[in-house]
């Protein structure tokens, strides 16, 4: 068993344009020259860069010796490829038996639109995940009564990772309950920590998903909670509702994305900068805050600082209202319809989607289990930080992260270059909330697709 990293591709073009000439190639049936044309013994898997790929490693062991004669590889996908690049590969002659996706990024809908996907009924009853995933993930995963893909791990989006030095340095206390008081208690704690001699507040505002996650902490605090239930849902034609992307609520939170680089709370160059880049600066020592998930955590431990780090969640924009965790369930494996051994491919999904595993390699690798059945007493593994981010979201509660449920139309894909102008001084808050609304309003129209991917 090896495995294999495909390179940082700097040819890669916009997610948009890339899904739209992948799609034009596509043909439109499920089988092609691919599908069960292999050996039946080599097994070609993708999975995501990053502290997975070596714990996966062990798997691709373990079913070696249960399935003597059989040789699993390992190739590594980055997230900036797998989130639109990669459809073209997925749905090539060439593509892997089993393969990596994020849902909301348009690559499910635009390979399962073209029929390019796997059923894997068989595997979801060997599994028996129907039981095992909580009813929204089921109900996720599942089209027309039938599942392509399996859900392997939950991610917690935006706790922020300080530098516990630097604020001690600054004269700033832990956090209590890992809460923040105000925006403008957050924006003060900026304000001591320059003084310091620290850069502030760290977002890989270059990246297709960053500024997204920042919209989608502080959206939860701004709305009421049926606003934002509706917000979830309301690109559906017919939805009952008249929630607004105009209304002040969502108008605020772009105000405060846009408050924060005119004032300096983020790093200097923020919209120049990726997410890889904007975590060395913070491990270096010369930034205080960086922007992440419960899945940063491995990484910042891997580049060894020179200090013990903390964290806690950005402000509420309601006053008195804590913030939750966003709950991100679209880390996906599918087998593609043209893979050359979707028979194997099936019993080494089955094979891994275990509580064992969960455990073991999810846990293991810094995110949380999505199996109902896994004990939190059994997650040490996890680490003392996201243990703690764990913990919390029991009590402050979890959402469903909001640029990655709805359609990709209006999510991740449209929002972040949307926030990125915004963020840039191109658009004011009131014209950016009008491009979120339009699009909205498209998708109730039936205009473009309303199918979350």
């Amino acid at each position: 068993m090896r495995i294999t990293r495909t390179p940082r591709a700097t040819r890669y073009t916009a997610v948009a344009g890339v899904l739209l000439a992948a799609a034009a190639l596509l043909p439109a049936c499920g089988t092609g020259p691919g599908a069960s044309s292999g050996d039946g013994k080599s097994l070609r898997v993708q999975i995501p860069t990053g502290p997975m790929a070596s714990a996966m490693q062990q798997v691709g062991k373990d079913f070696e010796k249960a399935n003597p004669g059989t040789k699993v590889t390992f190739e590594g996908v980055d997230s900036n490829s797998s989130r639109g690049p990669n459809v073209a590969l997925l749905s090539s002659t060439a593509t892997p038996d089993i393969g990596y996706l994020q849902r909301s990024t348009g690559v499910w809908s635009a390979l399962l639109k073209n029929h390019q996907l796997t059923q894997i009924d068989d595997v979801w009853t060997a599994a028996g995940l129907a039981s095992k995933y909580s009813k929204s993930q089921t109900a996720y995963y599942t089209t027309d009564g039938h599942h392509y893909g399996v859900l392997y791990e939950e991610l917690l989006i935006a706790p922020v990772y300080y530098n516990k030095a630097a604020f001690a340095k600054a004269g700033i206390p832990d956090p209590a309950d890992h809460q923040i008081a105000s925006v403008a208690d957050f924006e003060a704690m900026v304000g001591r920590l320059k003084t310091a001699g620290y850069q502030g507040f760290g977002v890989g505002g270059s990246s297709p998903y960053d500024l997204g996650h920042t919209l989608d902490a502080l959206l939860p605090t701004a709305v009421t909670p049926e606003q934002y239930a509706a917000m979830l849902t309301n690109f559906k034609p017919g939805s009952p509702t008249d929630v607004k992307y105009t209304d002040p609520g969502f108008v605020k939170v772009l105000q405060t994305i846009q408050d924060w680089q005119r004032k300096g709370i983020y790093q200097k160059g923020m919209l120049g900068m990726d997410t890889t880049q904007a975590q060395a600066l913070f491990t270096s020592g010369k930034l205080a805050m960086l922007q992440g998930g419960n899945y940063s955590y491995a990484d910042l431990k891997a580049a060894k600082p020179s200090f013990d780090m903390g964290w806690f969640l950005l402000p509420s924009l309601t006053p008195g209202r804590k913030t939750p965790f966003n709950a991100f369930n679209g880390d996906t494996l599918v087998i593609p319809a043209k893979a050359a051994n979707p028979a194997l491919a099936k019993k080494f999904l089955q094979f891994f989607m275990t509580d064992k595993y969960q455990v073991s390699v999810v846990a293991g690798g810094g995110s949380l289990p999505v199996f109902t059945s896994i004990r939190p007493s059994s997650l040490s593994n996890l680490g003392d930080l996201v243990q703690q981010q764990f913990e919390l979201s029991q009590s402050v509660g979890l959402v469903n992260i909001w640029d990655s449920t709805v359609p990709s139309t209006l999510g991740q894909a449209f929002a972040v270059p949307v926030l990125q102008k915004l963020a840039a001084g191109k658009l004011s808050p009131q014209q950016a909330a009008q491009q979120f609304q339009t699009a909205l309003e498209s998708l109730q129209s039936g205009k473009v697709s309303g199918a979350s991917d």
